[in-house]
C-alpha cells in the first residue's frame, strides 16, 4: 500500500536537480539526506506548487553559496542540521531569515566550517522573527551596539541643622557646615535608544525593544554598562545630536517645567552611555548563520 502511495511522489525530481552540474557540491552534501528513509514526507510538500517553488529558489541560493568550495573539502551535512532546515526551505520567503537558515546549512557542509553548526542554532533560528534576523546581518562585521538611556535625577534641598541622637559620640569639627545629604531619586524615562529602528529597514520598527529583548534571552547579544569603547564615540554623538535630539530636548522642557514648579526640588536629565557585545555563543552564531563562508575576517563598518 505505501509503495503505491510512494510512486506517486516526484522525488525523482529532486534527484535530478541533484545530478545537474552546478549541484554536484550539493549532491555530496545532502546525497544521503536525500533518501525516502529520512526525507520520507518532505516529497508530500511538493505537491504544492508553492512549495516547490521556494524549495527550489531556495536550494538553487544553497547550490551558489557552495559553487566556490572543491569537491574535496565538502562533507555530508549531518542530519540534526540538515533535515529541519530542509524542510524550513519549503516555505521560507522572508529573505534575511531564508538567507540564516541556508548559511547554516552551508557551514554544514564543508570540512572547514562543520564545527560551526551547533545543534542549539536551530532553536535559535527558530526562535528568530524576519526583523530579527535584519538587524544581525546589519551588525554581522560589528563588536558592539551603543545604546543610551535617559534618566532624571530628582534632588530635595539639603536639610539643615541635622539632628543628633542623645548621647552620641558624633561631634560636629568646628566651621563644618550643618546639613543632611540631599535625597535622590533616579528615574529611566527612555531606554534602548540605539538607533536601529534608523539603520535598519524594519517590517515593524515599534517591535525594537521587543526584538532586542529577545536577542538578549536568545544569548546572542548582552548589555555592558560600565564602560564605553572609544569607536562607539561616534555613533553616540550621532544617536543624541540627531536622531533622538527631538526626544533629548522634549525631556530637557520638561524637566525645565518641574523646576519652575516645584522650587525645593531640583531636577537634571541626564543619560547613560551602553552597549550590546556579541557574547561567545553569539559571535559563533554570527559566523554559522549570518555571515558567508568567506566573511569571518571581514573589518568593521560603521553604520
Amino acid at each position: 500500500m505505501l509503495d503505491k502511495f510512494l510512486d506517486k511522489i516526484p522525488t525523482d525530481k529532486i534527484y535530478d536537480e541533484l545530478l545537474q552540474p552546478s549541484f554536484k557540491n550539493v549532491g555530496e552534501a545532502l546525497g544521503t539526506l536525500f533518501s525516502m528513509g529520512n526525507l520520507i514526507l518532505l516529497p508530500l510538500k511538493f505537491q504544492e506548487q508553492k512549495a516547490r517553488m521556494k524549495f527550489d529558489a531556495n536550494l538553487k541560493r544553497y547550490a551558489k553559496k557552495l559553487e566556490a568550495s572543491l569537491a574535496e573539502d565538502i562533507c555530508e551535512v549531518p542530519p540534526y542540521v540538515g533535515l529541519p532546515i530542509l524542510e524550513k526551505l519549503t516555505y521560507l520567503d522572508q529573505h534575511e531569515l531564508s538567507e540564516a537558515f541556508i548559511n547554516l546549512l552551508t557551514k554544514a557542509s564543508t570540512k572547514a566550517t562543520i564545527n560551526l553548526a551547533h545543534p542549539s542554532f536551530i532553536s535559535t533560528l527558530n526562535n528568530l522573527c524576519a526583523d530579527e534576523a535584519k538587524i544581525l546581518f546589519h551588525y554581522k562585521y560589528k563588536e558592539s551596539i551603543p545604546r543610551l538611556d535617559l534618566y532624571i535625577k530628582k534632588q530635595h534641598a539639603a536639610a539643615q541643622s541635622p539632628v543628633l541622637p542623645v548621647n552620641s559620640d558624633i561631634t560636629l569639627l568646628e566651621g563644618e557646615q550643618n546639613y543632611t545629604p540631599a535625597q535622590e531619586v533616579h528615574t529611566k524615562v527612555a531606554w534602548n535608544l540605539t538607533g536601529i529602528e534608523v539603520f535598519v529597514k524594519l517590517d515593524f520598527p515599534d517591535n525594537v525593544d521587543v526584538y532586542i529583548e529577545n536577542l538578549e534571552k536568545l544569548g546572542i547579544i548582552a548589555l555592558e554598562t560600565e564602560v564605553l569603547l572609544k569607536k562607539d564615540l561616534a555613533t553616540f554623538k550621532r544617536l543624541e545630536q540627531d536622531i533622538y535630539q527631538a526626544n533629548i530636548l522634549k525631556s530637557q522642557q520638561w524637566v525645565e517645567e518641574l523646576n519652575q514648579k516645584h522650587e525645593d526640588v531640583d531636577y537634571a536629565l541626564y543619560n547613560k552611555k551602553g552597549y550590546y557585545y556579541f557574547t561567545e555563543y553569539g559571535k559563533m552564531f554570527m559566523k554559522a548563520c549570518i555571515k558567508e563562508l568567506n566573511e569571518a575576517g571581514a573589518p568593521e563598518q560603521e553604520p
